[in-house]
């Protein structure tokens, strides 16, 4: 691995918390979303934006597969059963939108990651100490 960046995510990720990681695929889905209403917002004009918006797109969704998958339903009960239906929907109303090239939705799916996001880091915060959870953000 000779790329300092693929170093620096490599350790960073070797070195969250767990909850820390669920936040890392919140902000990348919540990425992916972005880049893809910024291609379907610009026309899907070219064969390269409708590569972009179709590849964050199947990123995204596969996130949220994973996320859907790491449910623990023993531990999380109630939570994990409400998440596992957010999810379900969300995966469901991505593919749409693609389908669909439904940025309007997108830009919907973007704010429930980004409020089941908060929600995650509020519960880090909780967990973990305040400075260990500023002092990962940071990193």
């Amino acid at each position: 691995m000779n790329n300092p960046a693929e170093a620096y995510l490599q350790n960073l990720v070797e070195n969250a918390n767990p909850i820390r990681l669920v936040i890392m695929l919140y902000d990348k889905a919540i990425s992916c979303i972005e880049e893809a209403i910024d291609a379907i917002e610009k026309g899907l004009e070219t064969p390269e934006d409708v590569k972009v918006k179709a590849e964050n797109l199947t990123r995204a969704t596969d996130i949220l597969i994973v996320l859907k998958a790491s449910l623990d339903f023993e531990k999380g009960k109630e939570i994990a059963k409400n998440l596992n239906e957010i999810y379900e929907v969300l995966i469901n109303e991505v593919i749409d939108a693609n389908i669909k090239n439904d940025a309007e939705n997108l830009k919907k799916i973007k704010d429930v990651l980004e409020g089941l996001r908060e929600a995650w880091e509020e519960a880090e915060k909780n967990i973990y100490s305040k400075e260990e959870a500023t002092a990962r953000a940071n990193e």
